[in-house]
Formats: structure tokens, sequence, C-alpha cells
């Protein structure tokens, strides 16, 4: 029997063997204004627990670029496109691949996003999958992000999660799935403003 350790997959949580606590979001800024962490460091605030940020692949990288060109494409300036950066909530901080915010640009100068800015939220998932599907829609409905996308590279398909519930076991009520000869609707604020085919966004 090989005595190799075996790699921990991100989305198996490792309880350390002491207790510890968790970070506020003030906290977490706290940290990064006096230099302990660094502004575009390689970690994001996950209910409370400061942890570190899955590697990007090339598949991953080519989805996200697909879908931000297209969404760039479609949306007036009225919304805001940002990619893998923060957005602020009560208790977390994650970095999503893909968030479309209530516009203007300016109104974004010196704040991430918000819960109430934030229209919809999508995360690109290959070796992220059982976290994107589990931890982060849990964060986003939490949060009532009103639509929430997993680019499932794995399945080939878009998974679209709407009409969140909060509450003590948050979850998103509605889920519909999107394969590579579909078209996906972009649906911000309750309304339809575009479309986009799913094989366009699957590397």
């Amino acid at each position: 029997m090989s005595t190799a350790a075996r790699k921990v997959p991100r989305s198996e949580r490792v309880i350390p063997p002491l207790p510890v606590r968790r970070f506020s979001v003030e906290e977490y800024h706290r940290l990064i204004e006096a230099g302990i962490l660094k502004s575009g460091d390689p970690y994001e605030l996950l209910d409370g627990w400061i942890v570190p940020k899955m590697t990007i692949h090339p598949p991953h990288n080519s989805a996200v670029r697909r879908l931000a060109r297209r969404l760039n494409r479609l949306l007036s300036d009225d919304w805001v496109i940002q990619v893998q950066g923060p957005v602020t909530f009560p208790d977390n901080e994650p970095e999503p691949d893909i968030v479309i915010a209530i516009g203007p640009e300016t109104k974004y100068g010196n704040v991430n996003p918000g819960a109430k800015d934030v229209v919809l939220v999508a995360e690109v998932a290959d070796t992220s999958l059982a976290e994107d599907q589990v931890t982060r829609l849990r964060i986003y409905s939490r949060a009532r992000i009103p639509v929430y996308w997993v680019v499932n590279l794995i399945a080939r398909r878009v998974e679209v999660y709407s009409q969140p519930r909060s509450g003590q076991n948050p979850t998103y009520r509605h889920r519909r799935d999107y394969g590579p000869g579909e078209k996906l609707p972009i649906v911000l604020a309750g309304r339809e403003v575009g479309e986009i085919a799913v094989r366009e966004i699957l590397p």
C-alpha cells in the first residue's frame, strides 16, 4: 500500500486540531490595510474564513474570457461587469469570476459592489465544482443575489439558479440547466436583456 499523502480536494474542509476564530469583513479589511494581507493576494473571505483561491487552469480562464467578452458586447453602460474582483457582503467577501452590478461605473470608485448592487454572479467551475454548487451557492443565496450561474465545464452546461431564499438554510428555489445547443438568457433585475449561445462560452 502506498504511503504517499492523498491530495485533499478543496471541497473537503479541513478542521483544525485547535479552536480557531472567524474574521468579520471589517477585520479582513484591516488585515489588508495593515499590509498583513496584500490587495491582490490569492485569498478571499468565505463564511468568515480566509481561504486560498483556486488555481486557475487554461479552460477556466478561457471560459471567463469568452463570457466577459460576450457580456460586454450585449450590455449597455447602465450595467457594470466585473471580472474576478471582490464583492462585499455583510459576512463574506468572495471574488466571483463574473459579476454584473447596477451602474454607473463611478459608483464603485472607492467601494466594492455590495449585495444590493449585484444582479448576477457567475462562477466557472472545473476543480471548484463542489464548492461552487454548495458553499458559494449558499453565500450568494444568503446575500439574495437574484441570479447565480455555474458554468459547469465538467458536464458542459450552464446551471442557472434563481429565486434566492435566505434564512437558516439559504438556497435557490429554482434551477434550470442549459446545454451546448441552447441559448442562455441574460436576466437582469427581472428583465431579459439578451442571450448567449452556451457553446460560445464553453472552451
